[in-house]
């Protein structure tokens, strides 16, 4: 029984690291996300300053073609961090599976206890009222 309780612990601490290790990495999809609106956002007011000012207007298709470079660059990495993401997740629900088990043993041998205790219980009354009958009986 204490193995188990050592297992489950174990199993327990194991989810709460893939949990720690799941948000480090959404936080970071989300971190690239912000990058690139930031990106994008920069990038129109570039435009509507370009469309106010000739001046501007020629270097704009350079300057789109670096924003698009950087976004592309980016987008890699995001798309490894959620392939990345989606790996812990799939570790995560494996773990919580194991974690599963390992509660649902501990719970099968309180039961089974549970039941030896009552037909050993059972197994003494029954024994007294023996007695007490033969007892009685000379």
């Amino acid at each position: 029984m204490k193995s188990f309780r050592t297992l489950l612990k174990i199993a327990q601490r194991k989810l709460d690291e893939l949990g720690i290790e799941a948000a480090r990495a959404g936080k970071e999809v989300a971190d690239m996300q912000s990058k690139v609106a930031g990106i994008r956002a920069r990038e129109q007011a570039e435009i509507a300053t370009a469309a106010a000012n000739p001046a501007f207007a020629s270097m704009l298709p350079a300057y789109r073609l670096r924003i698009r470079w950087q976004v592309d660059e980016i987008n890699v990495q995001m798309r490894a961090k959620e392939a990345q993401l989606a790996e812990i997740r799939e570790r995560l629900s494996a773990a919580y599976i194991e974690k599963s088990k390992f509660e649902q043993l501990i719970e099968q041998t309180h039961v089974r206890e549970d039941a030896e205790r009552l037909a050993r219980e059972q197994a003494m009354l029954d024994e007294v009222a023996t007695n007490r009958a033969g007892g009685m009986g000379k």
